[in-house]
């Protein structure tokens, strides 16, 4: 494994610990499984991965691991993202965030990194959007992406987004369904789409957990 952590990937994992021991922390973490079939060729069984999750909050700050399986790659069988951030509220339904991410392959070790800028609303009782613009400065290009989301009940909830990337002038989008099974648990069935890509269809089920505070 060859992972060379920098400035942002050592205080993202060293600020999990070091939080741990103050008052007002919340650290929570995820699981998830998802089968993703191809779109274009008669929903045919393209991939299976997993992924997991922990992050830490305190007084805005979060900070955050992020590991997933590669399906079929010659050379790598994960990927890695550490994340350091900051957000807040700017009124009772309008807040932001600001987030650092680096990435990683377990083999391949660092690849880049971006920082992104998030504003999020609170439309109605039911609906909330998003707007995040995606800055990668070695490459200098921006991603831009605007959400919506709308609890169809208090178990089903639709989802999608659409976005532009500066990078390859590639425009793509999503949209989905969520079902919640329990508190924790989920199932997602998601559609995704770009110009570059052909459509992909997958089903996913996650267990989302809390380990201090919340």
């Amino acid at each position: 494994m060859n992972i060379r952590l920098t400035f942002a990937g050592i205080s993202a994992a060293w600020l999990l610990p070091i939080m741990a021991s103050a008052d007002g922390l919340t650290l929570s973490g995820g699981v998830a499984a998802t089968a993703a079939f191809d779109a274009a060729n008669g929903l045919s069984h393209s991939e299976n991965t997993v992924e997991g999750y922990i992050e830490g909050e305190l007084n805005g700050v979060h900070a955050g691991v992020w590991i997933g399986s590669l399906f079929d790659d010659p050379t790598d069988d994960a990927e890695y993202e550490l994340s350091l951030g900051y957000g807040g509220n700017i009124s009772d339904t309008l807040g932001y965030d600001i987030t650092a991410t680096r990435y990683y392959l377990n083999n391949g070790g660092y690849q880049n990194y971006d920082i992104a800028f998030e504003l999020s609303a609170v439309l109605n009782g039911r609906t909330n959007g998003a707007l995040e613009v995606i800055w990668d400065p070695e490459a200098e290009t921006i991603e831009t992406t605007i959400g919506l989301e709308y609890a169809l009940t208090d178990k089903f909830t639709l989802a999608g987004e659409i976005g532009r990337s500066e990078a390859d002038n590639n425009m793509f989008g999503e949209i989905g369904i969520s079902y919640a099974l329990t508190e924790n648990t989920a199932l997602e069935l998601l559609y995704e789409d770009a110009d570059d890509s052909a459509g992909a269809l997958s089903l996913s089920v996650s267990y989302d957990f809390g380990l201090l505070g919340g």
